[in-house]
């Protein structure tokens, strides 16, 4: 009796940990006024000048523009840092990816498997991914992961709705 009660329960589990995670990633039933929110929020901060730690309009770190771009739209918290965004959402393949999602790389050194920057993608079409984020030169500027510097430091892709 106790063998059949644990196994029910590992397969009920199985299958809510399943759908939720199919929920997450690929669904085509994703709110989109969400996301166009996300993102307009997040566009409506371009330009803004690079702090670091800054989590706020008069000054973006990486990690401080995603939390605050989905913090005051969505109402998620996301990671403080971005080296804490390895374990933080849901991990997508980049095959699955889709706007809304964060994208992480490595920081400055190609040979560290660190997170240490985080974006926002902001539209994925069959050759490129677009995300916008703060960077050390430039501020809240758009990007495309097929530029060298991006490229050699795309680590994941994780999704919080």
């Amino acid at each position: 009796m106790f063998k059949k009660i644990t196994i029910a329960l590992i397969s009920l589990s199985f299958n809510l940990l399943s759908a939720q995670t199919d929920s997450l990633v690929g669904d085509e039933s994703t709110d989109l006024v969400a996301i166009n929110t996300l993102l307009r929020e997040a566009g409506s901060h371009l330009g803004t000048h690079y702090r670091g730690g800054g989590k706020t309009p008069s000054g973006f770190d990486c990690s401080g523009f995603v939390g605050y771009c989905y913090n005051t739209t969505l109402g998620i918290r996301t990671p403080a840092s971005s080296s804490l965004f390895h374990n933080a959402g849901v991990h997508v393949p980049i095959a699955h990816a889709r706007p809304g999602d964060v994208i992480c790389f490595k920081g400055h050194s190609t040979s560290r498997r660190i997170m240490g920057h985080v974006g926002i993608i902001t539209e994925v079409t069959p050759t490129e991914i677009y995300f916008i984020h703060s960077a050390s030169s430039g501020g809240i500027r758009y990007d495309v992961l097929s530029a060298p510097y991006y490229r050699v430091r795309f680590m994941d892709i994780r999704r919080f709705f």
